[in-house]
């Protein structure tokens, strides 16, 4: 650790250890290291990712893009912390998600994982006391707002103040004007007289072709690697730069709650929640006949409303929890106020937690289960474990964890959604409860939906969609309904367009450098439906005649 200035040895020495450079700018020779490395990158990305991020591409450039920035660290003499290291393998591991899964949830929170880890192993490198295990969320979140505004300005700062902090100008002017200057000239000849030699001779032309230029393809290039260019070029130089702790924000915040903000805050939450748990308690044991009396619902429509609300409720009250602990004033009474009006608010959102659970089942029960609802039910479970890590560490003033416990119980979820296949498991879900109600008034199965499905749902859709699972008595003869008909028209349609030999999805498989964008999902949605192809087609071909109703 560098010595104070207040430190004896500092004054002791005040010739031989040079005065620090600003914590804001780097060194001329790593600034060009970073622009090398940033311009290398964004040729990377456009060949890996011109037509778009997905499959193996992502993966690899983020492998590329973590390995040079340890290598720029070694290059600018910096260590690398464990945490820095671990929040980059985390990128890594994340990227792949986009080679692994192709459900547009599962990539949207891939993507933004990714993201998260490569600013935290910023921030970690930059400066290691505002890291996960900061004293105070503050701390992490302004250094976090620090990198991003790094990555918004991108080279900026590389090229026009630091490349040339060491008075590098002159000495890379005299090198590389002229040899510009000469490429230019000698271009510019090429192009007029090569031309008008090639329209005077037609041997000379069939010798010489000067190459036909797509100019709209060449931007489009250009943007790429300049996008991505950029990007790199802000990231990397925030995760070189050490930050000096004068730049952290002050130890206390503007405002400060008192006895009363806390109680009154507090208690109306506990009493509006209470209020809240004794009316699901008339639903729980009143059963319909309680809800028809009350509100006029039946329990199916009761089911379809006011989970996702449920789930804000739970979301919102963990900031408050925070924030509300963060603004006290010095003193152990008010502390000890707050965790008594916390614990049973806590106690009381777990009662809520298991209401929309109840919901949930009922929804199932009459509808079918939806990723949506998964998604959102898994979320209010990885809710229930922070506020249960919030009691232990934030109420009992042991608060550093937290925001470390929270992340990383957040990213272990993601990664367990990622194996489990959220899109399959609802697959299975609504056939094994299609064999439940098979024959009931409601149609079992809804085949249009679970043919919109990704991952390994496509060959659960494939063969519901072929097979006489929705309507068992094909087999003996029977005619099958209508709108089962028309369903299984939707599913036929909806699995060739998007899996069959003619989809966007098998045309893209078949184009030159298509491992870039391989993925799992992919490969097996399009060897599940090109096997029953055939299949499909006579599927649609009956299944839409007879939905579509006789011409009068």
């Amino acid at each position: 650790m560098t010595a104070s200035i207040d430190h004896p040895a500092a004054a002791d020495q005040p010739r031989v250890r040079a005065a620090a450079p600003p914590s804001t700018q780097i060194s001329g020779p790593v600034a060009r290291s970073i622009l090398g490395a940033a311009l290398l990158l964004g040729i990377v990305g456009d060949a890996l990712m011109h037509n778009g991020p997905g499959g193996i591409g992502v993966g690899l450039w983020i492998a590329q893009v973590a390995l040079t920035a340890v290598s720029l660290l070694w290059r600018a003499d910096r260590s690398i912390s464990r945490e820095t290291a671990a929040w980059l393998a985390g990128a890594v591991l994340f990227s792949f998600g986009f080679a692994w899964r192709n459900s547009e949830v599962l990539a949207f929170l891939d993507f933004w994982a990714t993201a998260g880890c490569l600013g935290m192993a910023a921030v970690a490198s930059s400066d290691a006391h505002a890291a996960i295990l900061a004293h105070r969320l503050r701390d992490t979140v302004v250094a976090g707002a620090r990198v991003v505004g790094s990555v918004a300005v991108g080279i900026v700062p590389l090229a026009f103040r630091e490349l040339f902090a060491q008075g590098d100008a002159k000495r890379l002017n005299g090198r590389l004007l002229p040899i510009a200057r000469a490429v230019f000239i000698a271009a510019a000849l090429l192009l007029v007289f090569g031309a008008l030699l090639r329209g005077a001779d037609p041997i000379f032309a069939s010798l010489i072709a000067i190459p036909a230029l797509d100019f709209e393809e060449i931007f489009s290039h250009v943007v790429m690697i300049s996008f991505f260019a950029w990007i790199v070029g802000g990231w990397a130089r925030s995760i070189v730069i050490t930050r000096s702790p004068d730049k952290r924000p002050a130890a206390e915040l503007p405002f400060r709650l008192d006895t009363l903000d806390v109680t009154t805050a507090l208690g109306t939450l506990n009493i509006l929640f209470a209020a809240f748990v004794l009316a699901q308690l008339g639903w729980f044991f009143g059963g319909e006949r309680f809800l028809r009396e009350r509100t006029g619902l039946t329990a199916a429509a009761y089911a379809r409303q006011g989970f996702f609300q449920l789930v804000w409720v739970v979301t919102l009250v963990v900031p408050v929890l925070v924030g509300t602990r963060a603004a006290l004033r010095p003193g152990h009474a008010l502390a000890r106020r707050h965790t008594l009006l916390s614990l049973p608010l806590i106690a009381l959102l777990g009662a809520i937690m298991a209401s929309a659970a109840l919901r949930m089942k009922m929804y199932v029960q009459f509808y079918g289960l939806t990723t949506e609802r998964l998604y959102a039910l898994v979320f209010m479970g990885w809710l229930a474990i922070v506020l249960v890590w919030l009691a232990l560490t934030v109420l009992r003033d042991w608060g550093r964890p937290f925001v470390a416990g929270a992340a990383i119980s957040g990213l272990a979820t993601l990664v367990l959604l990622n194996v489990f296949d959220p899109d399959a498991y609802v697959a299975r879900v609504n056939i094994a409860r299609a064999a439940r109600v098979a024959g009931g008034t409601q149609p079992s199965l809804d085949l249009a939906h679970l043919a919109k499905l990704r991952g390994r749902a496509v060959e659960v859709a494939t063969t519901a969609t072929v097979a006489t699972l929705v309507a068992p008595s094909i087999s003996t003869g029977a005619t099958m309904p209508a709108e089962i008909e028309a369903q299984r028209c939707v599913a036929a349609q909806e699995l060739l367009r998007r899996w069959g030999p003619v989809s966007r999805a098998s045309e893209r498989q078949a184009r030159d450098g298509s491992w870039r964008y391989w993925n799992a999902d992919d490969a097996a949605a399009l060897r599940a439906v090109g096997r029953h192809a055939g299949a499909l087609l006579n599927v649609k071909h009956a299944a839409c005649a007879a939905a579509r109703p006789p011409a009068p």
